[in-house]
């Protein structure tokens, strides 16, 4: 693997003995990252934004997601837990959100935090970036890693658009980091802040943040394996609870469509959009102007929002139901944010432009370039066009390319052959 295709990290990896070259991931891709070739999957991780598609589709469990050991935190002398909001939608009712947090002590936190308490500064964030910067329409949100990577891999000219503040459990975890080394005396080395997260694009955030100045946080561990490690721990405490905080009403960021209707006000328009697809369709439609009435556009790789993230236990839907339940029966808290309003000031959430992925560059050389989209062409007119991914590339253009870059052979179009074949028997017939 060459210099250019270790710069990018990704928490997804692939089982080479699971995998049996059904091409069913190569089908759901939506950056065209993965190949098949020999009967084995491998991803290209200059394409790949970690969106899990390709993990939720395995039926073999060949793709399988990564995140970090749970023992990693015993690296430091205190050790922080910032919970994303789909976390309370993982248990089911008999057990409350308050025991479901309580029972993450049991792993070893000394604290543990929640992204839900910052949503409301995250809204006020939102709409005062919204008034200013008129000139771009429609923001998109940034809230979601693997579409801000969609939008690097195939929409770039849509970079600028973007918001550019940091996500709201980075907010927090650069609040909490000055706020605890100074209660608790710690030196930088001593504090570990870890994310608890429902996806694969969230974990690769962590390890390799798009546009922040520096890394944030420590570590990032899966909702799944913190799931099945607080299982054990909940019976104990659902007769017992102790008196934990929770907050409960800024667990809508957990969801599709409520963020847009909490941004949406008098001046600012907004839309929600979810699931990879359709994102895709309406970033094509804002790349085109067809959608400039918009102010704010929320979008989520995943069904639901981020309940339908990859690495959650629960089904989207239900978990989705969960959370709008307690949100609805929850009181009101009053947040202090004069903290996080003195930081906003300070710059302390701003992210620096993005730049795209070259990825679809056939050649640094112009007139290698053209030479190449030249061959392209040719072997598109010999190809089906029927982009049935039996071949190992997702469609009969990407396969045409492969050929150009010697990565694969017109022998592989499985289609070809069999007319051949078909030729050649009717030549001996004869």
């Amino acid at each position: 693997m060459n210099n250019a295709e270790n710069k990018y990290f990704h928490a997804i990896q692939i089982l080479a003995d699971n995998c049996t070259g059904c091409t069913a991931c190569v089908r759901v891709c939506p950056t065209e990252a993965i190949r098949v070739r020999n009967r084995k999957a491998y991803i290209d991780p200059n394409r790949c934004i970690d969106c899990g598609n390709c993990v939720s589709t395995c039926q073999f469990h060949a793709i399988i997601p990564k995140s970090d050991p749970l023992d990693i935190i015993n690296r430091f002398k205190y050790k922080v837990a910032i919970i994303s909001s789909s976390y309370a939608g993982q248990f089911s009712e008999d057990i409350s959100y308050g025991v479901a947090k309580q029972a993450l002590y049991e792993l070893g936190f000394d604290e543990v935090a929640e992204e839900a308490m910052v949503t409301d500064f995250m809204i006020t964030m939102i709409r005062e970036y919204i008034r200013a910067n008129r000139e771009k329409r429609p923001i998109l949100s940034s809230n979601c890693p693997a579409v801000v990577r969609l939008i690097q891999v195939k929409f770039p000219s849509l970079l600028p658009n973007l918001f550019h503040q940091e996500a709201p459990m980075s907010i927090l975890t650069r609040y909490l980091r000055e706020k605890i080394a100074a209660e608790r005396d710690l030196n930088e080395d001593e504090l570990g802040i870890f994310l608890i997260v429902p996806c694969v694009a969230h974990v690769t955030a962590v390890h390799q943040p798009e546009g922040a100045y520096k890394h944030l946080q420590d570590g990032a561990f899966s909702i799944g394996m913190i799931y099945g490690k607080v299982r054990e721990h909940l019976k104990k405490f659902q007769n017992n609870p102790a008196a934990i905080e929770t907050f409960e009403k800024g667990l809508t960021w957990a969801l599709s469509g409520v963020q847009a209707e909490l941004v949406d006000t008098d001046d600012i328009r907004a839309l929600s959009v979810n699931g990879i697809e359709n994102v895709i369709e309406i970033l094509s439609r804002v790349e085109d102007h067809y959608l400039d009435q918009y102010d704010y556009v929320v979008l989520r790789s995943c069904t639901n929002g981020c309940v339908g993230g990859c690495l959650n236990v629960e089904n989207p839907f239900v978990a989705m139901s969960r959370i709008k339940k307690m949100i609805k029966d929850a009181p009101l808290k009053d947040i202090n944010v004069n903290p996080l309003d003195e930081l906003k000031k300070e710059g302390e959430f701003d992210v620096a432009p993005l730049s795209p992925r070259s990825i679809m560059e056939l050649d640094p050389d112009i007139k290698k370039a053209i030479q190449k989209m030249k061959k392209i062409n040719e072997f598109l007119i010999m190809l089906p066009g029927l982009n049935c991914s039996a071949c190992g590339s997702p469609t009969c253009y990407a396969l045409a390319e492969d050929i150009v870059h010697g990565k694969a052979s017109i022998d592989d179009c499985v289609v070809l052959l069999k007319r051949h074949s078909k030729e050649e028997d009717s030549d001996d017939d004869l």
